[in-house]
């Protein structure tokens, strides 16, 4: 027997693409620079970049990850150099449901939304949860952060060198980690951004050898970190992604302690949603 949707969950997930994605997404030219790229995306804090002809169709994009990759004598060439074809594109009347499938199939937090060949906008996983805080909020609130975050998650070291770090970011595919010390605690986190934002480039993350490897993970990381506990609700991590732009939240013991158990993300507050289609 098929469980009905609750009428929260119905009313989200059933909503088209085109009502809940950004119509406004930064958009540039494929003869745009790196450089003023790179500089767009730190001042904005925005972790793609779309490529248009001008003419309102999508040539492709730019993840933040393609950006930090490049060294800084790079930074005159062009956009068209670089962009890379979205791995999932969507349509307006696409059904939110259909959409997230998709994109946690794939891994990607943005997709975007085409008609026609032409841009209509960037549905993000955190308008999603937004519309969630809006229309279920009650459903949030029931489920505890243990039951939805990666426990044991990867974390890092404040003397780590960012070379090492970076090359973890890419095998794994992961924007941040948690940062810890020798005994566990929760000092800070380190991420994508935080890269972008001390300028860094690829041949200082490449460095991995001889006397001179680099900065470490404690010159670039944030220590006023946002953490929650195990027995916290998914509704409070949905309010924080949602307000201050988080991407992932680390999880701690206790305030006493705060040794780090776990992490939350987007995709695992997402995931709530479609769990309650089930």
């Amino acid at each position: 027997m098929v469980r009905p949707l609750k009428k929260p969950l119905y009313m989200i997930l059933h909503k088209h693409v085109s009502e809940l994605l950004n119509p406004d997404p930064l958009i540039v030219l494929p003869t745009e620079s790196v450089g003023a790229v790179r500089r767009l995306m730190r001042d904005t804090g925005v972790r793609v970049v779309l490529v248009s002809d001008g003419k309102g169709r999508l040539l492709g994009w730019v993840p933040r990850r393609v950006i930090l990759n490049i060294s800084s004598r790079k930074t005159s060439a062009r956009i068209k150099n670089l962009m890379e074809d979205p791995p999932i594109l969507l349509e307006p009347q696409d059904h939110l449901k259909n959409a997230l499938d998709l994109m946690l199939r794939h891994d990607e937090w943005y997709a975007p939304v085409i008609e026609s060949g032409k841009i209509k906008g960037l549905l993000g996983l955190e308008h999603v949860i937004k519309a969630a805080l809006e229309n279920a909020s009650n459903t949030l609130s029931t489920v505890k952060i243990q039951d939805i975050m990666t426990h044991s998650p990867l974390h890092v070291k404040p003397d780590e060198f960012i070379s090492s770090i970076w090359n973890l970011m890419r095998k794994w595919k992961y924007a941040g980690f948690p940062v810890v010390d020798d005994k566990y605690r929760l000092v800070g986190i380190i991420t994508q951004f935080d890269l972008l934002r001390k300028g860094y480039t690829r041949i200082e993350l490449e460095s991995e050898s001889g006397p001179h490897r680099g900065p470490r993970v404690r010159d670039a990381m944030t220590t006023s970190v946002v953490y929650l506990y195990p027995w916290s609700n998914a509704l409070e991590a949905a309010k924080l992604m949602v307000n201050r732009g988080l991407g992932r939240i680390p999880i701690v013991e206790s305030e006493d302690t705060k040794r780090l158990v776990g992490i939350v993300d987007r995709e695992d507050v997402v995931r709530i949603l479609l769990r309650g289609a089930g």
